[in-house]
């Protein structure tokens, strides 16, 4: 499954089986008692720690994706302060959507081809959704 990170368009697999895998950091019985607003603020937390997270580490965004796109519907997810900054986690902003698969897989290509900006990601996925 391709899941938009901010900029980054990444490889996440199938949330499901991710999830349940050996190898994935959260226990399975500790997410299935997980709602979505908890690991949304795993989510802020990290943000809010290193703004380019998707960027220096991609291991950390990819669970984080899997979180959300297990608990939810969404293939994408949009975080990162407000214009003034943030002073705590709680002021990141959040927001999840279902991207279409032709969309995304135009800028799996894009992002393949380094020629994916953030600037084209916001025009064809973000600034549609206002």
């Amino acid at each position: 499954m391709l899941f938009l990170f901010n900029d980054v368009v990444l490889e996440i697999g199938q949330p499901v089986d991710v999830v349940s895998s050996a190898n994935f950091p959260v226990p399975i019985a500790e997410f299935d008692k997980m709602p979505l607003a908890e690991i949304s603020l795993l989510a802020k937390e990290a943000i809010f720690a290193d703004l380019q997270l998707v960027h220096s580490n991609p291991t950390t965004a990819t669970h984080i994706a899997v979180l959300l796109a297990a608990k939810s519907a969404a293939n994408a997810v949009l975080i990162g302060p407000p214009a003034n900054g943030s002073r705590t986690p709680a002021e990141i902003g959040i927001r999840l959507a279902e991207v279409s698969l032709v969309v995304m897989s135009n800028l799996w290509q894009l992002q393949v081809g380094n020629t994916l900006s953030y600037e084209y990601v916001y025009q064809s996925v973000w600034s549609s959704l206002k």
